[in-house]
C-alpha cells in the first residue's frame, strides 16, 4: 500500500527504504526515525515497509506524516495474522522458526518487486534500514548495492554483551551460570555484570535457543558488511562507556531517544481526567507492556501490595493470557477479578493508555515498569523514577542500567518458592515506599537529569541530532 502522499514522481535525493519486523518495540521506533529523516531534513524521501499484518492490525498510524513519508508493505507469509501456540516451549519455538522461515521466503519476493518498482519509477532506495530479525533484508540490499543500516532498538550495553558473547565469552558466561552462579563477569567497556543482569538467552538453561541463534545470525551479517553500520536508539550522553568500546569496523550511531512527542489533541481520555484529580508525584503506574506475561502468582503479589499500599494506581493491563501449570490459559484480567473491588477503591485499571503522555503527567511519582527498551527510554525522557520489574532477555540488563548506572530507581528481588521464580508483595512494597518515599528527591533528580539530556541531545546542535544529519550526509 501507498498513503497519499504522491508517490507516483521521480526523485533525485536521498530516499531511505525502512523495513521493520512487526512487534511494537521494532515499529515504534523505526517510525519515529523514519518521521525525523522525512519531517527534519530538507531533501530526505523515505518509504516505510512493514508486513501486511501489521496494518491489519493496526500496530501503527499512517496519519499526521511529513508529505515526503509514504507507507507500503511486504509479505511476511501471514497476511492473515499470526498465532503462536502456546501449549508448550517446543511448538512455541517451532512456531515461530516456521514464521521467520515465511518471512525470509514471502519477504525477498514482496520487497524485491518493491525496489523493482521504485528503480522503474526512477526513485530508487539509496539506503536500507532495518531491525533485528530480518537478516534477509541486508542480504537483499547487498544484492542490490544498496547501502544498509541495522537500526538496533535496545541500548548500546545490550548490543556490546551479545557482540561479545558471540566473540569469545559464551563459554565463560556458561561457566559462571553452572559453577560461579553468584560470581560475575567482566566484559570490555562495560561494566560488571552477575548473571541477573545479563540477557536471559545468553544464559543456560535457555528456552529461546532459537533466540541465540538470530541475535548470533545479527552479528555474523553485519560482519560481512564492508562497512557496517548501526543506528541505535540511544544517545551519547546516556552509555558513554558502551560507546566508548571498539567493536571490530561497526560504526555505532546513537540517535535516540526515539520516542514521538505528542501533541495534545484536547480531548482526553478518561485515565487522564482521573490523573488530573491527584496530587504531584502521588500516583503508580504500572505497565509491563505488550509482550511480557506476568505469572498468575506475581499478578496476585501485586494486587496484594497495591491493596496494601493503598497508593492510587494506573494499571494496565492488556488482553495478554498466561500459561497456568496444567497448561490452561487465563487472562491477565480473569486471574485478579477477587481482588477487583479493592483495587478499584484505590486506582484504576485499564486495558490500554498512551503510555508516554501518561508518564509526562504532573500526578506520576512512580513507574512499575517490566524495563523493555522502548519503556525504560520513555521514563527517562519523561523524568519518572522507576520500580524494575524485568522479566526476561534485555530488561534484565535495562533495570541493572536503570538501578545501578543511572541511579533512578530500584529493582525487585526475587525469590524461589516451588520451582517458581517469585517476587513477593512485601518486597514490591519495599520498592515503592523506597522510590515514593525514602529516596523520591534522589530518584527523582536524577530521573530529571536524564530528562534533560535526552531532550538537549535530539534539539538541533544536539549529539543525536548531528548524528543523524552526518548519517543522511552520507548518503546525498
Amino acid at each position: 500500500m501507498d498513503n497519499n502522499n504522491d508517490s507516483s514522481k521521480s526523485f533525485t535525493g536521498p530516499h531511505f527504504l525502512f523495513v521493520t519486523f512487526p512487534a511494537q518495540g521494532h515499529i515504534n521506533p523505526s517510525l519515529e526515525l523514519a518521521k525525523r529523516l522525512a519531517g527534519t531534513i530538507t531533501g530526505v524521501r523515505v518509504t516505510f515497509a512493514a508486513p501486511v499484518s501489521a496494518y491489519n492490525d493496526r500496530m501503527f498510524s499512517t496519519e499526521n506524516v511529513p508529505e515526503t513519508l509514504i507507507f507500503a508493505t511486504y509479505s511476511d507469509g501471514h497476511d492473515d495474522d499470526f498465532k503462536s501456540s502456546t501449549s508448550s516451549d517446543q511448538s512455541r519455538e517451532d512456531a515461530a522458526l516456521k514464521y521467520m522461515s515465511a518471512t525470509r521466503r514471502r519477504g525477498r519476493e514482496t520487497l524485491t518487486e518493491l525496489i523493482e518498482e521504485n528503480r522503474r519509477q526512477n526513485r530508487p532506495f539509496t539506503c536500507v534500514v532495518y531491525t533485528i530479525f530480518l537478516t534477509w533484508v541486508a542480504e537483499l540490499a547487498r544484492e542490490y548495492h544498496i547501502p544498509s543500516a541495522l537500526l538496533w532498538v535496545q541500548p548500546v550495553t545490550v548490543f556490546s554483551i551479545f557482540y561479545h558473547y558471540f566473540n569469545g565469552y559464551a563459554d565463560a558466561i556458561s561457566d559462571m551460570a553452572n559453577n560461579d552462579p553468584s560470581g560475575s563477569i567482566d566484559l570490555p567497556s562495560l561494566p560488571q555484570f552477575r548473571l541477573r543482569d545479563l540477557p536471559t538467552i545468553t544464559v543456560p538453561p535457555n528456552e529461546y535457543s532459537f533466540l541465540v541463534s538470530a541475535f548470533g545470525e545479527q552479528i555474523e551479517s553485519l560482519k560481512q558488511e564492508e562497512n557496517p553500520k548501526i543506528l541505535v536508539n540511544s544517545f551519547q550522553e546516556l552509555e558513554q562507556e558502551a560507546l566508548s568500546g571498539v567493536l571490530d569496523n561497526f560504526k555505532i550511531i546513537p540517535v535516540g531517544p526515539l520516542i514521538t512527542l505528542k501533541t495534545d489533541s484536547g480531548v482526553f481520555p478518561e485515565y487522564i481526567q482521573w490523573l488530573d484529580t491527584k496530587t504531584d508525584s502521588s500516583v503508580l503506574y504500572i505497565s509491563f507492556g505488550t509482550v511480557a506475561v506476568l505469572s498468575k502468582k506475581h499478578l496476585v503479589e501485586l494486587c496484594k501490595a497495591l491493596i496494601e499500599s493503598r497508593r492510587p494506581f494506573l494499571w494496565v493491563i492488556a488482553e495478554k493470557s498466561f500459561r497456568s501449570r496444567e497448561d490452561g490459559e487465563e487472562k491477565e484480567e480473569e486471574s485478579i477479578k477477587s481482588y477487583r473491588e479493592e483495587l478499584d477503591e484505590i486506582g484504576m485499571v485499564v486495558s490500554w493508555c498512551d503510555q508516554f503522555s501518561v508518564l509526562k503527567h504532573r500526578s506520576i511519582g512512580c513507574f512499575v515498569t517490566h524495563c523493555g527498551w522502548n519503556s525504560t527510554l520513555e521514563s527517562l525522557v519523561a523524568g519518572v523514577p522507576v520500580v524494575a520489574f524485568p522479566q526476561w532477555n534485555d530488561q534484565m540488563t535495562n533495570a541493572k542500567l536503570l538501578v545501578e548506572c543511572w541511579r533512578t530507581g530500584v529493582r525487585v528481588m526475587e525469590k524461589k518458592e516451588d520451582g517458581e521464580v517469585v517476587v513477593e508483595s512485601g518486597e514490591i512494597r519495599r520498592c515503592i515506599v523506597e522510590v515514593m518515599e525514602e529516596k523520591a528527591e534522589e530518584f527523582r533528580r536524577n530521573a530529571e537529569r536524564w530528562r534533560d539530556l535526552a531532550a538537549e541531545t535530539v534539539r538541533e546542535g544536539g549529539s543525536s541530532f548531528g548524528h543523524l544529519k552526518a548519517f543522511v550526509d552520507e548518503h546525498m
